[in-house]
């Protein structure tokens, strides 16, 4: 009986052990999971830190072109809210929707009207390296404090576009003091 109630014990005592052992590997675990998280939510909460893009619609309930992995750039895209016309990117006159072939999505009448009526739309990074591509960074019409430049400098492509002329041109507009 001694040796079996002493075997029982040596066990507990392991188990004691044992299970102290994970209590440790347990506060471990929490204490890094919760520096991660604190890492994760400093990241994001200072790399979309964007201005409200005047004219974008309800889709992320702020307004704001750093919500989706495409959607980054806040563009003018029409000449005001009150006579909504497309705004001319060449000297065809061609606009945004007819230069990045997207004219029968043309949603010019929500960027114009409630609820954040505008002149802007958060276009995609891969519309915006093509727009540079073929009119011109000093023709492109961006509002850089609603755009989210860090996160575009960051990406190298976007629907497959190369993002080179993009970066080069936000460098060139919104980083060397030429806000527009």
């Amino acid at each position: 009986y001694q040796r079996r109630v002493r075997g029982i014990n040596a066990e507990y005592g392991e188990f004691q052990t044992f299970q102290h052992y994970f209590k440790r590997i347990n506060l471990r675990m929490v204490k890094v999971l919760a520096a991660f998280a604190f890492a994760v939510t400093t990241v994001l909460s200072s790399a979309g830190d964007v201005a409200v893009c005047p004219g974008e619609g309800p889709r992320y309930g702020d307004y704001k072109c750093n919500h989706d992995r495409t959607h980054r750039v806040c563009a003018k895209l029409v000449d005001n809210p009150q006579d909504c016309n497309e705004l001319s990117w060449d000297d065809e006159g061609d606009s945004f929707w007819v230069i990045t072939g997207q004219q029968r999505w043309n949603w010019k009448d929500r960027i114009c009207n409630p609820p954040n009526p505008g002149d802007s739309w958060c276009i995609c990074m891969w519309a915006t390296a093509r727009l540079i591509s073929r009119v011109g960074c000093e023709n492109v019409h961006i509002n850089c404090a609603a755009t989210d430049v860090d996160y575009v400098l960051n990406s190298y492509t976007d629907g497959g576009v190369d993002l080179a002329p993009a970066k080069e041109c936000l460098r060139a507009k919104c980083r060397s003091g030429g806000q527009e």
